[in-house]
């Protein structure tokens, strides 16, 4: 019996979240929606195959085009979760109304946000404890406003206070990185620069979809909410791959050879 309670339990959970017991939700979605869903899929699919073939033909240090594979790749699973219908549930609006919450784009940031940062401060130099600050900040951001999407009025507008308040610290803490690698003299500081203005404002559309959207005021129809997005992650994950493995690792890689021939 206890064995049978715990197991109804364990489907009682999955069917919440989409995982089990459920049907696909894409019956639910505009033509618009599944087309922008899609594009994503495509998209990082696509970039992960490419990021995975350029991986494998470096020899070593390898550890950046690590970075951006598996996030892409993750952000294809993602995408193809929802665009199935299985990667979303329906959830009350405070009118009774019903609204879709795709819960599986929060997981997506979860997973790839941690990476695309370890990324960023990597190349900044930057200590164990700051990169674990701003993978734990990261965090508590993305789960308050994947908290919020599933409440109501007035609840869920304090979760996305909650997680604007991390945005703002963890913005702080990106050019915190940015600018002790300017005063350090590191040559990839500009292009720096240049990659946390990528990951922030592509990240600020995130949640300022999330005030307009399904999650917030409702004034934006679901295949735009879902379009922006997208948007949103093309540049916080492909255009930020692209610039980094095709532009700031090579001069990297310049810079210590240099240094290796003035030391000959």
């Amino acid at each position: 019996p206890e064995i049978d309670r715990l197991q109804a339990l364990a489907g009682e959970m999955g069917y919440m979240w989409g995982i089990s017991n459920t049907e696909s939700l894409q019956s639910e979605y505009e033509p618009a929606t599944k087309h922008f869903l899609l594009i994503g899929f495509l998209s990082m699919f696509c970039c992960a195959i490419v990021f995975a073939v350029y991986c494998f033909k470096k020899a070593d240090k390898r550890q950046q085009e690590n970075m951006i594979f598996l996030a892409t790749a993750a952000s294809a699973m993602f995408y193809y979760l929802m665009w199935s219908g299985f990667g979303v549930m329906q959830k009350k609006d405070s009118e009774g109304g019903e609204r879709l919450v795709f819960w599986a784009r929060y997981l997506d940031r979860f997973l790839t946000g941690p990476l695309l940062l370890y990324s960023l401060a990597e190349l900044g130099q930057a200590d164990f404890p700051e990169i674990l600050m701003l993978v734990a900040v990261d965090f508590f951001m993305t789960a308050a406003c994947g908290i919020g999407s599933t409440e109501l009025h007035p609840w869920k507008w304090i979760w996305w206070t909650i997680g604007m308040a991390f945005f703002v610290i963890l913005a702080i803490q990106v050019f915190g990185i940015v600018n002790t690698a300017k005063s350090a003299g590191n040559p990839l500081a500009p292009s720096l620069n240049i990659l946390a203005l990528l990951l922030l404002l592509s990240w600020a559309v995130y949640d300022t979809v999330w005030v307009l959207g399904e999650e917030g005021l409702g004034a934006m129809s679901v295949s735009l909410e879902v379009g922006f997005i997208v948007l949103a992650d093309i540049v916080s994950k492909i255009a930020y791959g692209l610039y980094l493995i095709f532009v700031v690792l090579p001069q990297k890689e310049e810079g210590s050879a240099e240094e290796e021939t003035s030391l000959v």
